[in-house]
């Protein structure tokens, strides 16, 4: 860039110049840090915040925050939607079905739905359980309250043992006399 300046270019004028070739790099290096997929591990966290990402632990794994990260933009359309409790809870393993009042028989309070969550062999505890609260409680419709929350949680491989013990009695009769 240099070499378009004029004969007479003062030494910060060069400068600047030479200042420009530095911003291209920065330019390329850029790309890298938008790209959900080739960003290092220590950038999720400013992803999130330009994603507008509703709620993130520093504690996830980095395939689960990339994972949010992609469907942030789905789930801010889905939002308020029995899709969108689906959706919030499925990068977390969970299955779900979700039954609205008038789903049920016979019809249940209008306005109410029940959910029915397995969690496929995840651990039960406090903070899987206030963690499923959250996400339903951000995603619901504003008009919906949930009635019910019944939580399954099937193991993912049953080992049944077995043991057939078998006694013989036997008996026998005093000889008669």
């Amino acid at each position: 860039m240099s070499l378009l300046l004029p004969a007479n270019a003062t030494d910060i004028e060069i400068k600047l110049s030479d200042s420009r070739k530095t911003e291209i790099e920065l330019e390329q290096r850029l790309n890298v840090l938008i790209n959900i997929d080739s960003v290092p591990d220590q950038f999720l966290n400013y992803l999130a915040i330009q994603h507008s990402v509703d709620y993130w632990r520093n504690e996830w794994s980095p395939s689960l925050k990339r994972t949010v990260l992609k469907q942030s933009f789905n789930r801010h359309k889905m939002k308020g939607t029995p899709a969108a409790i689906k959706k919030a809870l499925e990068p977390f393993g969970y299955t779900t079905t979700l039954v609205e009042w008038w789903q049920t028989n016979p019809q249940g309070k209008p306005g109410t739905f029940y959910l029915e969550l397995d969690l496929i062999g995840k651990e039960l505890n406090e903070e899987v359980y206030k963690e499923v609260n959250r996400l339903v409680r951000e995603n619901k419709p504003a008009s919906r309250h949930l009635s019910n929350l019944q939580i399954t949680t099937n193991p993912v491989l049953t080992i049944c043992n077995i043991l057939v013990h078998q006694t013989a009695f036997t008996f026998s009769s005093e000889p008669k006399a």
